[in-house]
């Protein structure tokens, strides 16, 4: 039987780096199926995706991938190892994935996994040596890379075959690609799952390179681009075609010809209504809102501005511009650390290929979870306990289009009413 490849992605947008990685994770495991587990409206650096996950999806299918499936709010919003554990176990219980890929700084999938490992069994050594490491006042990721590095660096020492010396060990801890890689790996290994992670190295810009003269630019330079062609008459088709497959190009430029990129700016008035309406002890529940972090935006609220600006006001030594990112974008959609608590329970089709078709027909046959097609019928195709986290992802797909057509002056369709799209 022809195997399936799992990608996990945003899309943010897509990119000549993506369809490299399609292309790439074909050639490395023979499978004859990609299948792409990728974020709806909101994304995990804690902000709107620049494009509705709907124009992404296309992008992806023109790039080369079969078929799209939704990863729910609740984990596409959520940390990266939040990210990674919702969309693993969402491959894991489709019952027939064989590979996931993913790209990484370093391209060695040993040394990935050994550290994921580590991190998914947390064996005593490892675990004193964190607990260690906290009582010296080190931050949690902080303190558990010092014991990783320690861990691992003393079975080094121990055994000449196989092991990862310290600098490896930094290097690897210190690329962001690396550190998603990892999460990938410890998420499979609690999982015991079937599904064996090979990995790409990454080809061009860095994950936050802002950079477009790369011959493969990151997803963060191509967002600057094209909010800056509104600003500075940048000649569109040319930046799109440096960046994007020739096809995903097209379309792109097509999009925009008829509606804006969001940005976290189009949401300011938004987010400061949730604010205002919320007490600290009110806030302190939602995801990744500390009782500390939720009296510090009630105290500055009288200085808010824009979203952005808001996050750089809040943003300490301890606390990066993305957490915060995060916690605010939680609190706009009213995400709780109880949301995260549970794992998905179904999954979203967002679209697929026609000649892909056999895949579907797979995915429904061997999933322990149901897939979504038609998002008006979710209350007969879903237990009632998962009701409540797709009714979620219907409030931000809305909320993502209402913002979006305010901006472009066109029509509101809501995501009950959108079915899959299909190339």
């Amino acid at each position: 039987m022809e195997g399936i490849t799992g990608i996990i992605a945003e899309y943010n947008p897509f990119h000549k780096g993506h369809s490299y990685q399609i292309k790439g994770a074909r050639e490395l495991t023979g499978d004859r199926y990609v299948l792409v587990i990728m974020s709806g409206d909101f994304v995990q650096r804690g902000a709107p995706a620049i494009f509705d996950k709907y124009s992404r999806t296309r992008m992806a299918l023109l790039g080369g991938a079969d078929a799209v499936l939704e990863l729910p709010s609740y984990w596409a919003c959520g940390s990266a190892e939040y990210f990674a554990k919702g969309a693993a176990e969402i491959l894991d219980a489709l019952g027939c994935v064989d590979h996931l890929c993913f790209g990484s700084e370093s391209g060695d999938i040993d040394s990935l996994q050994e550290i994921g490992q580590v991190l998914a069994r947390e064996p005593e050594g490892f675990q004193i040596l964190l607990k260690k490491n906290l009582k010296k006042g080190f931050s949690f990721p902080l303190a558990r890379k010092k014991a990783l590095t320690e861990y691992l660096g003393s079975l080094s020492s121990e055994s000449s075959h196989g092991q990862i010396n310290i600098q490896e060990i930094l290097r690897l801890l210190d690329s962001p690609n690396n550190l998603l890689g990892i999460e990938y790996c410890k998420a499979l290994c609690r999982l015991d799952s079937r599904i064996i992670p090979v990995t790409i190295r990454r080809e061009g810009s860095g994950y936050h390179e802002e950079s477009i003269s790369s011959s493969m630019p990151s997803a963060t330079a191509l967002r600057r681009a094209l909010i800056g062609t509104k600003e500075k008459e940048t000649s569109l088709s040319r930046l799109l075609s440096h960046a994007q497959p020739d096809s995903v190009a097209a379309f792109t430029e097509k999009l925009l010809s008829s509606q804006c990129p969001v940005t976290e700016e189009d949401f300011s008035l938004l987010l400061k209504c949730q604010l205002l309406l919320h007490s600290p002890e009110e806030l302190a529940v939602f995801a990744d809102v500390s009782l500390d972090l939720a009296r510090r935006i009630r105290r500055e609220l009288n200085h808010f501005a824009s979203f952005s600006q808001f996050i750089f006001l809040l943003k300490t030594r301890e606390m990066t511009y993305t957490r915060i990112s995060r916690a605010l974008l939680h609190i706009l959609l009213s995400i709780t650390q109880e949301d995260l608590a549970g794992t998905p329970g179904y999954v979203r089709l967002l679209g697929f290929r026609k000649k892909s078709t056999p895949l579907l027909r797979r995915l429904q046959d061997n999933s322990r979870i149901p897939i979504v097609t038609k998002a008006a019928d979710y209350r007969k195709q879903l237990p009632k306990a998962q009701w409540r986290g797709f009714e979620k992802d219907l409030f931000c797909a809305d909320l993502y289009e209402s913002v979006k057509v305010e901006k472009s002056q066109k029509a509101f369709v809501s995501d009950l009413q959108r079915s899959p799209v299909i190339l």
